[in-house]
């Protein structure tokens, strides 16, 4: 079993890059505490080639729920639903690829409010001095989360 934190976005469309800029800050904790960490941007033959059977996973991405900018949701990848509905820049998401191809894993979503998404190099300015704070809030919730986990190992 492997703890990994993937993250998933397009820095080439604004705010769908907010998980590899959170990510890329909180890499050196997540490294520190033994989770292995993906910058799997658009590329998600990457990403399903790196993951194993048995991996528990942190699946980091935009979204658009409606909610503030900003704004974390958390899902169980177990509980995961695609719904046509809700904003994924992916049309056939990565989680989707996961639960097809991978009947033992485990893991969550960790998805970030955008509060724009175009064709625009860098996020937005409400998402971007939102920055700290919300890699901050991922890394914390990961970190619990991992401390649950191998307690239970």
């Amino acid at each position: 079993m492997k703890i990994k934190a993937i993250a998933i976005g397009n820095t080439l469309m604004e705010d769908d890059g907010i998980a590899i800029i959170v990510v890329e800050k909180i890499r050196e904790r997540l490294i520190n505490n033994n989770i292995e960490v993906l910058i799997g941007e658009t590329d998600f033959k990457y990403c399903i080639a790196s993951i194993e059977e048995g991996d528990i996973l942190f699946i980091i991405d935009a979204s658009y729920y409606g909610k503030n900018p900003g704004e974390i949701t958390i899902s169980n990848l177990e509980d995961y639903k695609h719904r046509k509905k809700i904003y994924t820049q992916h049309s056939c998401s990565v989680i989707d690829l996961i639960k097809l191809y991978y009947k033992y894993v485990k893991g969550y979503i960790v998805a970030i409010e955008v509060s724009n998404v175009s064709f625009k190099l860098g996020l937005s300015k409400e998402l971007e001095r939102k920055v700290p704070i919300i890699s901050e809030e991922v890394c914390r919730y990961i970190e619990a989360k991992v401390l649950e986990v191998r307690s239970k190992y």
